[in-house]
């Protein structure tokens, strides 16, 4: 007799996630936690790069997860656990962002909205080297639409058709805004005279 099921095998990450789904539609809180979790910094980070604001950044991420909870039971895992998950913070940071806007125009003094999270800075300034910062600066200088697709792609490391799914789009788009993105960056940095170090 032939086993189909390997014991020693470790399970990928995809049905781990099912398992896990299984147990909370089953009633197991404690799966929901254990789903999430180590998702929560890179969700975190996230939010923070849209809304500047660490404080902010986590109630979204909270806000974000306790609405994943609530609806838990209708996600049919056709896609990832993350980019579900991803796709709710954004949305929630977006109604943030506008509503700050409203604020902003209903008020002279916008001072603040100007808060930053000192932490998340210093933090980045000290991991990161100065070539990257340059880079993650040129990138912030991008209209958002070729921002968000180069994030998806090389800092979330999301796939195509994963990239596809968030932006509401097909793979087709998905390449064609990632390649005029980066023909863009490439435009900002050969501006500064620095091309021969991003581009060989």
């Amino acid at each position: 007799m032939i086993e189909t099921d390997n014991p020693h095998r470790k399970q990928t990450v995809r049905e781990k996630e099912i398992q896990l789904l299984k147990r909370i539609k089953e009633g197991d809180d404690k799966a929901y936690i254990e789903l999430t979790g180590p998702y929560r910094e890179r969700l975190y980070r996230k939010a923070v790069s849209m809304v500047k604001d660490g404080d902010d950044a986590e109630d979204i991420v909270q806000d974000a997860l306790i609405s994943g909870y609530r609806s838990i039971r209708n996600f049919r895992a056709e896609s990832g656990v993350y980019t579900w998950l991803y796709r709710i913070v954004v949305n929630k940071s977006k109604d943030l962002l506008a509503k700050r806007k409203r604020a902003r125009e209903n008020s002279m003094d916008d001072s603040e909205f100007q808060v930053t999270d000192d932490r998340i800075s210093f933090e980045k300034k000290v991991e990161l080297s100065d070539e990257s910062n340059y880079l993650i600066n040129k990138i912030g200088e991008l209209e958002d639409i070729y921002k968000e697709v180069i994030e998806l792609r090389y800092f979330e490391e999301m796939s195509y058709s994963q990239i596809a799914e968030i932006l509401g789009t097909n793979i087709g788009t998905v390449k064609s805004r990632l390649f005029k993105a980066k023909e863009f960056l490439k435009h900002l940095i050969m501006k500064d005279g620095k091309g021969e170090g991003f581009f060989r």
